[in-house]
């Protein structure tokens, strides 16, 4: 009985290393960027070859919600046999993936830490010395997105249409739903039509618009809202990004992109692997923009939306 962390480069791959070594043990993956995971924009549990559990991230890079590595990591380390194997995310070698790769070290406390030869990985201060393996290469980039793009594709084949209200949900993800909603008159007093959905947190001040507001217009809002800066998103923003539907407890139970939203009257439009109609209480929305034909479009900038 052992737990084993797997330290991840973008250049080599742990498929091989697992086919001869596993012998039946729980897996995590990490990587919500990791090809062989179906589909991917997700943090995993296998138990053989089944996700029995798993948790959205919605993008494909490891530094955009690194809260979220964590969060998921004890979640999924709950549900997991006590002789389980994690794979973390790949290395970037910047500060911020680097202390969270401690931080996820420390949570798992394993026996054992294999990474692959080579890596320019800083090996003081992990709970164990990490052991050198010798690691197959991975697959060029071509070949990882041909592998991803059949796995959005089978994902979009278990797709149903979905249609909910937007107050009738949590939002994760995204700068929407995040902060204190302003009143529909207000907005019209003050961009006369042109904004279709404003809030306030944290002393800015949030619009969704077709067309900008008129700088004027901005800055009278900024004042009597008290806010020192403003962001803008468009409605068509949010369309393509990669969601999932969570219960009320925060267990993912559909994966899917939104379609569309339609502010003006309080719509949400997408596509989702839950069956219709959906008890979603929890919409998050990832940062990877993903179409239909499996084409990845993407990713917006973080809180853009």
């Amino acid at each position: 009985m052992a737990r084993t962390l797997l330290l991840t480069t973008y250049d080599r791959t742990w498929r091989d290393w697992q086919k001869e070594h596993r012998q039946g043990r729980d897996w995590i993956c990490l990587d919500p960027g990791e090809p062989d995971q179906a589909p991917p924009g997700r943090l995993c549990l296998f138990r053989g070859d089944k996700a029995i559990a798993w948790r959205f991230f919605g993008s494909l890079d490891p530094q955009r919600a690194p809260q979220i590595l964590l969060t998921s990591l004890i979640e999924l380390m709950n549900q997991a046999a006590e002789d389980v194997i994690v794979q973390l995310w790949p290395s970037r070698g910047t500060p911020l993936i680097r202390h969270v790769t401690m931080l996820a070290a420390q949570l798992i406390q394993p026996d054992e830490i294999f990474v692959p030869t080579g890596a320019e990985f800083e090996q003081a201060g992990f709970p164990v010395g990490p052991q050198e393996v010798e690691l197959e290469p991975s697959f060029p980039a071509m070949v990882q997105n041909a592998q991803r793009k059949a796995h959005w594709m089978k994902m979009f084949e278990a797709c149903e249409e979905h249609e909910f209200s937007l107050d009738r949900v949590s939002i994760e993800g995204a700068r929407l739903g995040s902060g204190m909603s302003i009143l529909h008159d207000d907005l019209t007093r003050f961009f006369r039509g042109r904004v279709l959905h404003g809030e306030t947190s944290g002393g800015a001040l949030f619009l969704v618009a077709q067309e900008d507001p008129e700088d004027a217009q901005v800055a009278r809002a900024l004042d009597h809202f008290h806010c020192s800066r403003a962001h803008i998103a468009h409605p068509d923003d949010y369309e393509g990004l990669l969601c999932s539907f969570a219960k009320q407890g925060g267990e993912d139970f559909g994966m899917g992109s939104i379609v569309k939203i339609d502010f003006a009257a309080g719509r949400v439009h997408s596509l989702c692997t839950a069956v219709a109609p959906a008890p979603v209480r929890i919409l998050r929305i990832g940062s990877l923009r993903v179409d239909t034909a499996g084409r990845e479009l993407g990713e917006v900038r973080p809180w853009q939306v």
